[in-house]
C-alpha cells in the first residue's frame, strides 16, 4: 500500500508533465516587430520537440493571401525549431498562424503579426 500511495502522490505533484504542450518560446521575426527589411523566412522555437509532419506555419498578408513558400522544415539537429520560407514581401502587415504538434501528440496553436515598414 505504501508504494501505491507514493505513486499517487507523485502523480498529483507533477500534473504538468502529463499535460504539457509545445509552447512558443521565441519567434523570428518576433511578434509585433516593425522591420525595414523583409525576412526570408519565419523561425519559431517551441518548448519541446515537435512532429513537423503535423505542424504548420502559415503567413498571410492583409488581404489574406498566403506569402509563405509552403516548405516547412524542422531545423536540422533541433527538434524544437520550425522554419518556413517566405516569398519576397512588400511593405505592410503580415500574420503568422502556427500549429504545433509535439512528439507526445499534444497540440497547440497561435498567431501573431509583424510589419514591414514603408
Amino acid at each position: 500500500m505504501r508504494v501505491g500511495g507514493v505513486c499517487l502522490l507523485l502523480g498529483l505533484l507533477a500534473p504538468g508533465a502529463a499535460l504539457a504542450h509545445a509552447a512558443l518560446q521565441s519567434a523570428t521575426p518576433p511578434a509585433g516587430a516593425r522591420m525595414a527589411a523583409a525576412p526570408a523566412a519565419i523561425a519559431l522555437v517551441f518548448s519541446e520537440a515537435l512532429e513537423p509532419a503535423f505542424s504548420s506555419i502559415v503567413v498571410t498578408d492583409v488581404a489574406g493571401a498566403r506569402v509563405d513558400r509552403g516548405n516547412l522544415q524542422a531545423v536540422p539537429g533541433d527538434g524544437r525549431t520550425l522554419s518556413e520560407g517566405l516569398a519576397p514581401l512588400k511593405p505592410g502587415n503580415y500574420r503568422v498562424t502556427w500549429r504545433a504538434v509535439s512528439v507526445d501528440t499534444h497540440k497547440s496553436q497561435g498567431h501573431y503579426t509583424f510589419t514591414i515598414a514603408q
